[in-house]
């Protein structure tokens, strides 16, 4: 860890979990968010961050938001810090997010580690049992996961979606492809690609039914318990981490 602080703002190519969620966490208190915690891990603390829309409507559609799941992808963190800069990115919403779940991960800079699949086991123990908390996550009209494909050509997104707007997915695709090229090859990842965005559809057809695999993903895990929408978006590591971090989020 180095001692002098870092400017996140300056996109970092490195990541420090400890600085990145001090300044995560001063930027929810200013801009009005609840801050509460996961258990920490060794390379820092795992905050979590609530806010109602300013309106206080009980209709207010609630969104859940979440990165930092795997070592080697920082785009999704750095994004959804930018965005709590931007309090009125989430007016029309109330927001759950966790925007650093796996700060050990992180800090080694490495994917497919231990620590990844602890961190997803830890929060979905988190919102079944309450173990680190005094409010629980309920229901959410939609989830989305920011994340990264390491050898990725183009952005593309996982999208479980059996009641909106079955159109949203290309949406999102099109804001991206503003920052990113999209990956417009027919299959990814082993998996029918249609219009650049992978469905449960054609997911069931390459891994069988989702619940019925041995390990859950976040999205698998929120689309059974807590929402009925889920999008994980993926940003192409290969290209510029600041070109990145807008397409994950912020304009």
């Amino acid at each position: 860890m180095r001692d002098r602080p870092c400017k996140w703002n300056e996109f970092p190519k490195t990541f420090e979990p400890i600085a990145y969620t001090g300044e995560a966490e001063n930027a929810a208190r200013a801009a009005g968010w609840t801050v509460l915690h996961l258990s920490p891990m060794e390379s820092g603390p795992r905050p979590w961050f609530q806010r109602a829309a300013p309106s206080g409507d009980s209709s207010t559609p609630r969104l859940y938001l979440s990165a930092g799941i795997h070592g080697d992808e920082i785009s999704g963190p750095l994004a959804l810090l930018e965005m709590m800069r931007q309090p009125d990115s989430f007016d029309a919403f109330d927001v759950t997010m966790f925007p650093i779940l796996n700060p050990n991960g992180l800090a080694s800079g490495r994917t497919g580690t231990k620590s990844t699949s602890t961190a997803i086991t830890e929060t979905l123990d988190h919102s079944k049992r309450r173990a680190t908390s005094r409010l629980t996550l309920g229901r959410f009209e939609a989830s989305m996961m920011l994340q990264e494909d390491y050898e990725g050509i183009g952005a593309y997104l996982y999208e479980l979606n059996d009641t909106l707007d079955p159109g949203l997915g290309a949406k999102i695709i099109a804001a991206m492809g503003l920052h990113v090229p999209v990956d417009l090859r027919p299959e990814i990842d082993e998996a029918v690609a249609r219009g650049v965005v992978i469905s449960r559809r054609d997911l069931i057809s390459k891994l069988g039914r989702l619940e019925d695999r041995p390990e859950w993903s976040e999205a698998t895990y929120l689309t059974v318990y807590h929402t009925e929408v889920s999008y994980t978006i993926e940003t192409p590591k290969p290209f510029p981490i600041k070109a990145r971090v807008k397409a994950s989020g912020p304009s």
